[in-house]
């Protein structure tokens, strides 16, 4: 199937310089999404613009803060964002951590058929992981009330790495936490998204 060109012009926009391979992998992970959806509930709307808006691009948009490896991606649900991070960032080592087992074998799935040498998959619950290598980036779109996730992903990042969280309102207060040196709030632009998009970047 040809790539859709919303998200060629999406990625163009992005300043991204993606091979036609790393934009067939992206088409095919959307029609993977699409062709599971119904069955096991992983995302709210599957249709073709809003997997490239709210998912796709969204994602790849905090693509320039991703400067360490290994990273951790906690609650990741579909694969998001760690597989569309993955495709663009195939030198840097990512592991997908998700509580759900059906959204897990999804993931597992996708890694194989997208041919991701870059990705591991995790089933269970992030409070019990055991990591191989510890992570220097821990990051999740937002899946625990804002103090909360960030003591949780903080406690499995590598003491000198960074714990970023996806959220769409800017925060009115910015948390504090004993495990956290400095936080900073970035406003994320996501081609053809209206509505706001903000990323936490906290340094331990």
């Amino acid at each position: 199937m040809a790539v859709h060109a919303a998200l060629i012009e999406g990625v163009e926009q992005l300043g991204l310089s993606l091979t036609e391979t790393q934009l067939q992998q992206y088409q095919d992970y959307m029609n993977l999404i699409q062709k599971w959806n119904q069955a096991y509930n992983l995302v709210g709307t599957s249709d073709t613009q809003t997997l490239i808006t709210k998912h796709l691009l969204d994602s790849l948009a905090i693509g320039p803060y991703i400067q360490q490896s290994p990273v951790l991606d906690v609650g990741s649900g579909a694969g998001l964002p760690g597989i569309p991070l993955a495709i663009a960032l195939p030198h840097v080592s990512f592991t997908l951590c998700d509580s759900n087992g059906k959204k897990a074998r999804f993931m597992r799935q996708s890694v194989i058929e997208l041919g991701l040498q870059n990705v591991t998959v995790e089933h269970g619950r992030i409070e019990a992981y055991v990591p191989r290598q510890t992570a220097m980036i821990v990051m999740s779109r937002a899946f625990a009330p804002l103090p909360e996730a960030l003591e949780i992903l903080a406690d499995v990042c590598h003491p000198a790495g960074q714990v970023m969280i996806m959220l769409g309102l800017k925060p009115s207060t910015l948390p504090q936490t004993e495990s956290i040196n400095t936080i900073i709030n970035h406003e994320i632009a996501v081609p053809g998204l209206a509505s706001q998009r903000h990323l936490l970047v906290a340094n331990k």
